[in-house]
């Protein structure tokens, strides 16, 4: 099961296969070598311990970077352009995405620091909401190169008979329908969708929110 952000890159870097050969840095794991073989994408794998696994990563995309010519580079976390010098990047146009969990560092702290000089890297920085967007400029990055895009999904998605059937024995003949897809996480605010949902009750008793 992958996160919010392994979904996206994989949809960005498929969407982008319309434009040009795409080749793609990742993590190794479990069942990753089935995924590439059916993949159009050009994907090296990385291996090993976290902490030496970032440096390696790192120089393979430098040692890339250097011995082709790119039409842009797009980096998931700021942690991934942290270790890529500022006169390898200048060779082509670079993005780096950022969403509000991995950004939410006190102001001061050793990683708001490093945060805020990765960011500064990058020639355009995307956040996937206004929140996120104005998150940053809270935590000190000044600079005006931010854009919001917020997350799409691949459309039309076909829905099978068996998932049609799972969510009729779910939902039943309620409307409206509504549900939320996430971690029971305090930022995440179910706690103000509930209590919406209190008030929307008397105007839509059948409503039903999974």
């Amino acid at each position: 099961l992958v996160g919010g952000i392994q979904n996206l890159m994989e949809g960005l870097s498929n969407a982008l296969l319309n434009h040009g050969p795409v080749k793609v840095f990742a993590d190794r794991i479990e069942n990753s070598e089935d995924y590439d073989f059916n993949s159009k994408l050009d994907i090296q794998r990385i291996s090993g311990f976290k902490i030496f696994k970032k440096y390696r990563k790192a120089n393979l995309v430098k040692e890339f970077i250097n011995n082709n010519d790119l039409r842009a580079l797009f980096f998931d976390h700021w942690k991934s352009i942290e270790n890529i010098e500022i006169s390898v990047l200048k060779k082509t146009k670079s993005f780096c995405l950022i969403h509000s969990k991995e950004i939410n560092h006190p102001i001061g702290s050793s990683l708001n620091k490093r945060m805020i000089k990765a960011l500064s890297k990058a020639n355009f920085i995307v956040a996937n909401s206004g929140f996120t967007k104005n998150l940053l400029i809270r935590l000190g990055y000044e600079n005006k190169n931010i854009k919001i895009i917020n997350p799409g999904s691949n459309y039309p998605v076909q829905v099978n008979e068996e998932g049609k059937k799972f969510a009729e024995n779910i939902y039943g003949d309620s409307f409206p329908k509504l549900i939320t897809v996430s971690r029971l996480d305090g930022r995440k605010s179910h706690k103000n969708v509930l209590m919406t949902i209190k008030n929307l009750l008397p105007k839509f008793p059948k409503l039903k929110y999974v």
